[in-house]
């Protein structure tokens, strides 16, 4: 059903699977094209299901007192979400 949703409305289906971010994430790249908005909503489905998939297998891990490290966070995403939001906006006002 939600790759169904992905094809039909690309920022709806963004919306559901990984919230407001990702919705306005999408908004801008299928205004820019529907292929992207829908490339990018099938990838935030699938991240939503495999992360539902791992927090059932870490939470079956330690109820059979297994230790699980605990993933540190990198802020590459940040940086190059903001290299790429930047070269949007440079090329929406700066371009002829």
């Amino acid at each position: 059903m939600m790759f169904i949703l992905c094809i039909i409305l690309p920022p709806i289906a963004a919306a559901i699977s990984g919230g407001f971010s990702s919705f306005f994430i999408n908004l801008i790249l299928t205004c820019f094209g529907w292929l992207p908005g829908i490339v990018h909503a099938i990838m935030v489905t699938n991240k939503s299901s495999v992360q539902e998939q791992n927090e059932e297998l870490i939470s079956t891990l330690e109820k059979n007192n297994i230790s699980v490290p605990k993933k540190e966070k990198s802020v590459f995403g940040w940086v190059l979400g903001g290299f790429i939001l930047g070269g949007i906006i440079f090329l929406i006002f700066f371009s002829e």
